[in-house]
């Protein structure tokens, strides 16, 4: 294989993975988030804060972000939102990058 196509394998690889979604679902106190929500089922903020060590307000800036990320997914109810486990589109999203993955590992 020549150097431009180990480069451009690289690059394909790189960007078959999506390094912003996973640093934010590997962040470890998001992973204790995640843990209390898919034990526990929808909750909301104060609900997660009770109950984990991190601020209320550092806990909702990781719901935020796993929000946009669509880790958790959020629903409004009165004047309450709760918070879930977004688990099929996190599976979908590991099957996306180990099909593209195998796909480019294959042929590199």
């Amino acid at each position: 294989m020549s150097r431009d196509e180990e480069i451009k394998c690289s690059i394909e690889i790189n960007n078959a993975i999506d390094f912003d979604f996973y640093k934010a679902l590997f962040d470890p106190s998001r992973i204790e988030i995640i843990r209390y929500l898919a034990v526990f089922g929808a909750k909301n903020i104060t609900e997660i804060a009770e109950n984990l060590p991190q601020d209320r307000s550092v806990i909702s800036r990781h719901l935020d972000l796993m929000h946009k990320f669509e880790i958790v997914s959020k629903t409004k109810i009165g004047r309450n939102i709760f918070y879930e486990v977004n688990s099929q589109m996190i599976f979908d999203k590991f099957k996306l990058t180990t099909d593209q993955l195998e796909k480019l590992l294959n042929s590199c």
